[in-house]
């Protein structure tokens, strides 16, 4: 598993006491750890999304091509950084 973002971990701070902070933090990580088929299903959607964007690109006919090309490299650019962010 890939090291997580710390805002997975936003919640399950306590002020005042980093040992109970490190216990919620870890019982998270594993929680998260065991939804891999959520994690899994979800990544691939977004795959299939960020394929589903270069084949719009395909498209050269189009007059506003150069435009929906541009709209397309943002919304695979924002796909990516979801994934990334996926435990």
């Amino acid at each position: 598993m890939r090291k997580l973002d710390t805002r997975w971990f936003k919640e399950d701070r306590v002020p005042g006491d980093p040992e109970l902070s490190r216990e919620q933090t870890e019982s998270t990580a594993k929680a998260l750890a065991n939804s891999t088929l959520l994690i899994r299903r979800l990544t691939r959607i977004l795959e299939e999304d960020i394929e589903k964007t270069i084949r719009q690109e395909e498209d050269f006919d189009d007059p506003a091509w150069e435009r929906k090309t541009i709209a397309a490299a943002a919304e695979r650019k924002t796909l990516r950084r979801i994934i990334e962010l996926l435990p």
